[in-house]
């Protein structure tokens, strides 16, 4: 009696046997998408649940006191209609072409008329029809946009290049012209003395400045001393 092991024949060389695929790791591009695949399976459902949760809490969230809340502010419909600016500019020409400045530390429209706007210590530059550089300031004042027109009160100062300087409570400034006039007392004061006057009247017609109403001027004297004494020829003292 013999013993004979039975063993399944190998294949030839070069062949596999029918029905059976080995299965191993998978290898190069489809692996990392099949990857990418499984990994989004599991983000977007994740993601969604999340969104969706965000969703109902975040009314409750936007009630807390410490949050951030935004709401309409109960502002009256004149604060709403009125505008104000601070450290206003406003510059222009002439008729003449001429440049001029009108500045302020507040500038606000008047609601019931857009066309003025209501200044606090404005000050104006400009230059007369003579070419004399004039400056005004005030307390306040009220400027007519449409007519260039600028209304001062409160007390008004104004500065001549050439020496001379006048208050007065109020004055008008017409800034398409250059011009500008008063018609209350007048106190001034410059190289040739001091004046008191009605008014006066800047329009660069013969006189830059003229003195309108019953006016009182204290001129000052002017020696004249021999050169080479003390001061020169034509020196003026009070």
């Amino acid at each position: 009696m013999s013993l004979r092991a039975e063993t399944d024949p190998q294949p030839p060389q070069g062949r596999r046997p029918r029905g059976r695929h080995p299965r191993g790791p998978k290898l190069g591009p489809f692996a990392d998408h099949s990857h990418f695949v499984s990994v989004m399976k599991i983000a977007l459902p994740a993601l969604a649940v999340f969104l969706l949760g965000l969703v109902v809490i975040w009314p409750k969230l936007s009630q807390l006191e410490s949050g951030f809340k935004l709401s309409f502010a109960n502002l009256s419909p004149k604060s709403v209609d009125t505008l104000v600016m601070k450290n206003a500019r406003y510059f222009g020409v002439d008729e003449s072409n001429r440049p001029f400045a009108v500045t302020s530390d507040t500038a606000t429209q008047l609601p019931d008329n857009q066309d003025l706007i209501y200044l606090v210590n404005p000050k104006a530059d400009f230059t007369s029809n003579s070419g004399a550089n004039i400056v005004v300031d005030a307390v306040a004042g009220i400027y007519h946009q449409s007519t260039k027109v600028l209304d001062l009160s409160g007390g008004v100062n104004l500065y001549h290049d050439s020496g001379y300087e006048i208050h007065t409570p109020t004055a008008i400034v017409e800034l398409a012209t250059n011009s500008a006039r008063g018609f209350e007392p007048v106190e001034g004061h410059g190289p040739q003395g001091a004046i008191r006057s009605i008014g006066f009247e800047i329009t660069g017609k013969r006189h830059d400045i003229t003195f309108t109403g019953k006016s009182q001027l204290n001129l000052r004297a002017v020696s004249k001393k021999a050169p080479g004494k003390g001061r020169g020829k034509g020196a003026k003292t009070p």
